[in-house]
């Protein structure tokens, strides 16, 4: 495996502890793993602007067999796709260099025969008069994220998803039926929005054909009023309204407010959402590392995991990641293959059964493989 050439910078989103990785090659990147990437133009949904993105696809791909493939449409967080923020980075091999989180699964999803689209939604709204593309692609909330929030998490990236979908419905070898949303901080906001039973100002249901995509992953959103769905986060409506799983740690400031949501959707509406929380897993928990769990016995539970939330708690965002990247593939995995989407009543993800056998003694790394509830 070539040597991951992250540098991690850090800083204080909100009171976040943010890991923005960049990203190396992996066995010489996608081209050596049986995966092709390339970057590619779509047209918004709008029609007033071309997006831009990168596709892995198997490198066996049969573009003569309709309906053949599952895909999954990827949201970047408040960093965008690019490693260091340097839009137009390349592997050695030549393949675009993503930042870790998102080169990883798109790999991932290639190599399980899906094909992943990560779309690009800050390269190309940058205005003319900004010359720094590095700072364009930080729009975080901390104090170097000057454009922090000008591209719409809520809004115009919601729409990129759904230009994405098109984009892929519009292949015949891609079945339409069977695309997958997956997305990470800013871009896990626009995966709550998309995938909402009902709008953002309204409670009323949305009708059923307006519901593209047949399941979602949620990497730590923020979940606050902002995200809209009523007044308040405690009169919160939000609720999804196909298989959802969401995964945060208990130490991320949002956890709390997702928490809310999520009981409200459950109680108050009965829509059930898988529900994964990590002890000691702070934000962007998955950030700093590439590499693909191979099985959830890989995961050192003999570890201690503090139940505290410090800047030290490295080693319980590493089993954070590791945890939420098996489940969440398995999820994909299963829906994307021909599962009814009425069932949503998974089983306990085997990583956390792990965690619970070996340590009932200490606190977890996974309380919760998956919480149904």
């Amino acid at each position: 495996m070539g040597r991951t050439s992250s540098s991690c910078l850090t800083a204080v989103m909100a009171g976040i502890l943010v890991c923005v990785a960049a990203v190396g090659t992996r066995r010489g990147g996608s081209d050596a793993r049986g995966v092709t990437a390339h970057r590619i133009t779509f047209r918004g949904n709008d029609g007033s602007i071309e997006l831009s993105g990168v596709i892995y696809r198997p490198r066996v791909y049969d573009v003569a067999k309709v309906g053949r493939y599952a895909a999954v449409v990827m949201m970047h967080g408040c960093s965008g796709i690019w490693s260091e923020r340097v839009v137009g980075n390349q592997n050695p091999d030549g393949t675009p260099n993503l930042q870790n989180n998102i080169e990883k699964w798109g790999i991932k999803l290639a190599e399980s025969n899906i094909v992943a689209l990560a779309v690009d939604s800050f390269t190309p709204r940058q205005p003319v008069d900004v010359t720094s593309s590095e700072e364009w692609q930080n729009q975080c909330s901390d104090n170097a994220g000057r454009y922090a929030g000008v591209v719409n998490p809520y809004t115009e990236r919601v729409q990129d998803a759904r230009a994405a979908w098109e984009y892929l419905n519009a292949m015949p070898e891609i079945d339409g039926a069977r695309i997958g949303l997956l997305g990470w901080s800013h871009g896990a906001q626009s995966v709550m929005v998309e995938v909402a039973e009902t709008g953002r100002d309204s409670n009323e249901p949305r009708a059923e054909s307006d519901h593209k995509f047949l399941c979602s992953v949620a990497f730590y959103p923020g979940c606050g009023v902002n995200l809209g769905f009523g007044p308040s986060v405690s009169r919160s409506f939000w609720r999804p309204f196909r298989p959802m799983q969401l995964h945060m740690g208990v130490c991320d400031p949002f956890y709390k407010n997702c928490v809310t949501r999520k009981n409200l959707a459950v109680t108050q509406y009965s829509k059930p959402v898988l529900f994964s929380e990590y002890h000691g897993a702070r934000h962007h928990f998955d950030a700093c590392q590439q590499t693909w769990p191979t099985s959830p016995t890989s995961i050192n539970f003999s570890e201690p995991v503090h139940d505290v939330c410090s800047p030290s708690s490295s080693s319980a965002d590493k089993r954070a990641m590791r945890c939420a990247d098996i489940a969440a593939l398995e999820f994909f995995l299963s829906r994307l293959k021909g599962a009814a989407i009425e069932d949503v009543k998974d089983a306990p993800h085997e990583c956390c059964m792990i965690g619970f056998l070996r340590r009932l003694s200490t606190v977890l790394t996974c309380t919760c493989g998956t919480n149904f509830t």
